[in-house]
């Protein structure tokens, strides 16, 4: 099936619709350059080799001798090689992929991969993976790649391949027992709400980066469920403007694919967040053909506003007559009503790298203890405060795990919990706080929601991309966010559309000027076409013999 449509759209790019060959470039573009990052271990050159492998299939007729994807992974591979070889690591390259015993794997983890809902957040283990296994379990088990794809794609035998993930498994399963049972118990969960609610669960595309700092998974939803990832996560509601005028202005209805089901945008079609959430002087929002004009606009329209410029404009093919922008910022900045003092700097969960902390204890002044509100305090694991600000924006932190549940079930139960609480809401005497220094610097495409026709139409999403940058510190804080959506239509001549009655279909009969049809038919079998043994001359008018009797 998804064979099918790759080749579909290559054909119809080899007969003069530029237009296939970007929806491929969307669909594929992460894919090949995670898996090229895996081999050459640089985001530049994975970057640099991916435009290569598209550039290679405008060169190349490809001969359907494998699957499509296989093909874009066999020219990703020569490539990337290529690359190794040209800075003297191929052999070093080569000799890690050392083939060892086949051990018994007490359970079959990578069964959690394989679940459509957990896929993208075994990605960040898979990364963690000896590279050796990690392209392996990578084309077999996130690509779905058979293993003689697989073999071709890495120059390995079958065999080897199925040795590389057997002990590609273990591995991985040694990596989300240490994550699930060690790390995870321990994780301190923020719930930030600036006028809005921050909060986060993953669906986003894998992100390679050359740097960790600043650095934060992405969510475009509010309503999923939080894994026990130790990841970082974050969410705010952009994305969620531009999807609702998508699916408002553009679409006229809900977003659905016709290569397949998508959880995320399913998600998303709840409009769980809109503008109803956000005062007007938080947000700007617009959209159009992707003009210069239209560009000029968002420009303006930020800096006026906001005095800010756009981190993601430059993304955009401008002057595309097929395509189409909209486009969000949102940006808030809030002061607490004192400054807090800062605290000795110190390390943060089983990390061993100190960092920054602001807050309060014994010795301090009472002046800064105005800014806190104790929303409820169980035990020194489960407890809510709520900072005050000069704006009038409330930062709300929790700390707990928050597993199992979505950052909005947990903030229902903060506010659950606080409902109850009836100890004191004000900091005593020899109370404590302490609260780390928080920046995030991080943008994303999200590829799931790319390269895709939108079902009962002739649009695909180009790009789909979010930026968040978000700062909490001893004077108060800021949130900055930008989302984009590019969509693009496909002329009515690039859409291969088939008019065929060659099965069931209704007929019907009206005058112009009338609402309501004189005649109607449906034909369900060959009993009331014409044989292809008639010439055409038999006579227009019925044969008596047909005719059926008056009484």
């Amino acid at each position: 099936m998804e064979n099918d449509l790759d080749m579909k759209l290559y054909n119809q790019y080899l007969n003069g619709e530029k237009e296939a060959l970007e929806i491929l470039y969307h669909k594929y573009k992460a894919k090949i350059q995670y898996f090229v990052y895996n081999m050459v271990k640089d985001y530049q050159k994975a970057e640099d080799i991916t435009q290569d492998v598209f550039m290679y299939l405008l060169q190349e007729k490809f001969k359907q001798q494998c699957s499509f994807k296989c093909y874009l992974y066999m020219i990703a591979k020569s490539r990337a090689l290529n690359q190794i070889y040209v800075e003297k690591r191929k052999q070093k390259w080569e000799e890690q992929y050392i083939i060892e015993e086949r051990d018994f794997v007490e359970q079959d983890v990578i069964e959690i991969v394989e679940k459509h809902d957990t896929q993208k957040k075994m990605l960040e283990a898979i990364g963690l993976l000896d590279d050796n296994y990690k392209n392996a379990v990578y084309l077999v088990k996130i690509e779905g790649l058979s293993y003689q794809e697989t073999a071709e794609i890495l120059g390995e035998t079958i065999q080897n391949v199925k040795n590389l993930i057997h002990r590609g498994k273990k591995e991985l399963r040694k990596i989300l027992v240490k994550k699930g049972f060690d790390e995870m118990k321990k994780v301190f969960i923020i719930i930030l709400c600036v006028s809005i609610a921050f909060s986060g669960i993953v669906y986003a595309a894998t992100q390679i980066y050359e740097a960790i700092k600043g650095k934060a998974e992405i969510t475009p939803i509010y309503t999923g469920k939080i894994s026990n990832v130790d990841t970082n996560k974050v969410w705010v509601g952009t994305f969620n403007l531009v999807w609702n005028d998508f699916m408002d202005d553009v679409i006229g209805g809900k977003i659905e694919f016709e290569d397949g089901d998508s959880e995320l945008a399913n998600e998303l079609n709840k409009q769980s967040f809109t503008v109803s959430e956000l005062s007007e002087d938080a947000y700007f929002k617009i959209q159009g053909e992707s003009t210069l004009a239209l560009k000029e606009k968002i420009e303006k329209g930020i800096q006026e506003k906001f005095h800010e410029n756009s981190k993601v404009l430059e993304k955009v093919n401008w002057g595309d007559p097929n395509s189409y922008t909209i486009y969000a910022m949102l940006k808030k900045e809030f002061n607490y009503l004192e400054k807090f003092p800062t605290l000795p700097d110190a390390t943060f969960g089983n990390a061993t790298e100190k960092v920054k902390y602001f807050g309060i204890t014994p010795s301090t002044l009472d002046d800064a203890k105005i800014n806190v509100e104790v929303l409820f305090y169980e035990s020194k694991e489960d407890f809510a405060i709520k900072l005050k600000t000069k704006e009038g924006e409330e930062v709300i932190l929790y700390k707990g795990t928050g597993e199992g549940k979505s950052f909005e079930e947990n903030y229902a139960d903060i506010l659950e919990k606080q409902s109850h609480y009836e100890g004191e809401k004000t900091l005593q005497e020899q109370d404590t706080l302490k609260i780390p220094f928080i920046q995030i610097r991080d943008a994303i495409n999200y590829d799931e929601l790319c390269g895709r026709m939108i079902k009962g139409t002739n649009w695909y999403i180009a790009q789909a991309l979010q930026t968040i940058d978000f700062e909490l510190n001893n004077y108060g804080g800021s949130v900055k966010s930008e989302a984009l959506i590019e969509a693009l239509k496909m002329s009515v001549s690039n859409i291969d559309r088939e008019f065929d009655f060659d099965s069931d279909f209704l007929l019907y009969l009206k005058e112009a000027s009338k609402s309501k049809p004189y005649f109607a038919l449906k034909v369900d079998n060959t009993d009331v076409l014409v044989s292809s043994e008639n010439d055409g001359t038999e006579s227009k008018t019925m044969p008596e013999e047909n005719m059926v009797p008056q009484e």
